[in-house]
C-alpha cells in the first residue's frame, strides 16, 4: 500500500495532486485543517492536510474482483460512520476531539468557569469558546494563555462603543436607583468646568423627593441654568430657553419596566424633543435575568446609547457584554463611583474586555 500526505489550500487542489501522483484509484483516508507552528500560525489562514492511500491488490478477474472491491468500499464506509459517531458522542457530552491535549481541554474548561463567574450569558460563553475551538481545530499549539488572548480579541470586537458627541441633547433614562441624576451631574460639570462648554439642565423628575434640590445644588456649583418641566408643554418652553446651549442634559424619573403607564408617560415627553442621544443607564450590579426585562421595557423610548454605572460596586462584569448584546446598542460612558465629576470615563473596549476576563480591578 502506498500512503502519502499532501498539504493544499482546499480539497479540490488536494484531490488534483492525489490523482496526479497516485492515480484515480487512490482513496482519501483522512483530512484535517492545519496551521504553521508557532504563534504566527494562529493568525494565518488554515490549510488542508490530506492523507491518501493506494492499495495494490493481486490481479483477480471477474466476480471475485468485484466482490473484493465491494468489501473494501464497505469497510471504508463503516470506518467513516464509526469516526463520525464517535465525534458526535464527544460533542454531545461537551468534550473535544482527540486532536486537543488534556492540557488544552483543561484550559477551555477553566476559561468557561471564569466567564460563568463573570455572569456572562451562557449562549455568549458558548459562542466565544466554540469560535476558538472550531477556528483552531487540530492545533496543538493552543494553551490556556493563548485561549485568553483569542478571547480578548473576540470580546473586544463584540463590545460596541460610541464616541462622545461634540453637540447634543442628552436624555438619561432607566430604572430607579441606577444613578441617572449623579451621572448627569458628572457630565454637566465636566462639560462646564473642564471643557468650558455652555450647557443647560432640565429635569422632568418631579416624583422623587429631593430630586430637584439635588440637581439645583449641582447647577449652582457649576453655574449652569436649571429648568423644571412638569409637563410636555413646559419641556418645550425649557428647550426654547436653552436653545443657545451647546449641550442640554435632561434628567428623568426612574421607571419600573413593568409599569407601562409610566413608560408611556415618559415617552410623551421624549416625543417633543429634537434628535437626541437617549442614554439607557444600567447599573453594573444588575442581575443577568433582570437585564433583558429592563432593556425590553425601555425599548419603546427609542434609546440609542448605553451607560453602565456603578462599576465600583461589583466584581463581575459580564453585564457589559450582556447589555450590548441584548440591546444591540453601543456604550458611551462608564461610571466608577460617586465623586462628581471625577468618576466617569469614555467607554473603552480594551478596558471592558480586561474587566470581563478578570484582568483589571
Amino acid at each position: 500500500m502506498k500512503v502519502r500526505k499532501y498539504v493544499a489550500q482546499n480539497m479540490h487542489e488536494g484531490l488534483l495532486r492525489v490523482k496526479e501522483e497516485l492515480g484515480p484509484d487512490a482513496v482519501i483516508i483522512h483530512s484535517r485543517k492545519i496551521r504553521p507552528k508557532g504563534i504566527r500560525g494562529f493568525f494565518l489562514p488554515p490549510r488542508l492536510e490530506i492523507t491518501a492511500a493506494l492499495e495494490s491488490y493481486p490481479r483477480i478477474d471477474g466476480i471475485k474482483e468485484k466482490l473484493l472491491l465491494a468489501e473494501v468500499e464497505k469497510q471504508l464506509r463503516d470506518g467513516i460512520f464509526e469516526i463520525k459517531a464517535h465525534i458526535d458522542c464527544l460533542a454531545s457530552r461537551g468534550e473535544f476531539p482527540g486532536e486537543y491535549s488534556a492540557e488544552v481541554i483543561e484550559g477551555f474548561k477553566n476559561w468557561q468557569k471564569k466567564l460563568e463567574q463573570q455572569d456572562l450569558y451562557s449562549e455568549l460563553i458558548q459562542d466565544l469558546l466554540e469560535g476558538i475551538r472550531n477556528g483552531f481545530a487540530g492545533e496543538v499549539q493552543l494553551s490556556e494563555e493563548i485561549i485568553g488572548v483569542l478571547l480578548d480579541k473576540k470580546i473586544r470586537k463584540a463590545l460596541k462603543t460610541a464616541p462622545e458627541k461634540t453637540e447634543a441633547v442628552q436624555v438619561f433614562v432607566g430604572p430607579t436607583g441606577v444613578g441617572k441624576t449623579t451621572t448627569l451631574a458628572k457630565l454637566a460639570a465636566r462639560y462646564a468646568l473642564y471643557q468650558g462648554e455652555r450647557a443647560g439642565i432640565i429635569t422632568i423628575d418631579h416624583y422623587r423627593i429631593g430630586a430637584v434640590e439635588q440637581l439645583r445644588t449641582y447647577a449652582e456649583i457649576t453655574g449652569l441654568p436649571l429648568h423644571v418641566a412638569m409637563s410636555p408643554a413646559e419641556l418645550d418652553t425649557a428647550m426654547r430657553k436653552l436653545q443657545g446651549c451647546r449641550r442640554i442634559l435632561i434628567d428623568t424619573a426612574g421607571r419600573s419596566t413593568l409599569n407601562l403607564v409610566h413608560i408611556k408617560e415618559l415617552a410623551a415627553y421624549l416625543s417633543r424633543l429634537p434628535a437626541a442621544e437617549i442614554f439607557l443607564v444600567i447599573s453594573a450590579t444588575t442581575k443577568s435575568g433582570d437585564l433583558r426585562l429592563i432593556i425590553d421595557g425601555f425599548r419603546e423610548l427609542g434609546c440609542n446609547r448605553l451607560i453602565f454605572s456603578k462599576l465600583d460596586e461589583t466584581d463581575s462584569f459580564g453585564v457589559l457584554l450582556n447589555g450590548i448584546h441584548c440591546a444591540g446598542l453601543p456604550v458611551t460612558y462608564l461610571t466608577t463611583g460617586q465623586n462628581v465629576p471625577e468618576d466617569i470615563c469614555i467607554a473603552d473596549a480594551d478596558r471592558m474586555s480586561a474587566l470581563i476576563l478578570g484582568e483589571e480591578r
